[in-house]
């Protein structure tokens, strides 16, 4: 169990290395995906986890989603406080998807 969630985890901050959702998917999720089914995860529970996680990533940076750019580019904050807020935000939405999100997941599948 421990493993699957920090293959969850590293899903989701991974995305700090990519300027898009669609270039994150398309090069970790089936990688990602393949691991959680090989630690015994069944697959449909893996891959909605895995996708439910893409959902969160868009608040950790300023090219984390589309509209990120442009709540950046208005100026309302500023480039230190988005990264900071980013994370303070990144952690407490990860924390309760795993508390959250993750547990009804499994009760519906």
């Amino acid at each position: 169990m421990f493993h699957s969630l920090q293959c969850l985890g590293n899903f989701y901050w991974l995305h700090y290395l990519f300027a898009s959702l669609t270039t994150h998917t398309t090069a970790l999720y089936p990688i990602f995906l393949k691991t959680l089914i090989q630690h015994g995860i069944p697959p449909a529970l893996a891959a909605y986890s895995l996708a439910y996680t893409l959902r969160l990533t868009g608040i950790i940076s300023p090219y984390a989603t589309g509209p990120a750019p442009v709540y950046y580019g208005s100026g309302y904050i500023k480039g230190s406080d988005y990264w900071k807020l980013g994370l303070i935000f990144g952690i407490i939405y990860f924390i309760a998807y795993l508390a959250l999100g993750l547990p009804i997941l499994m009760l519906i599948l």
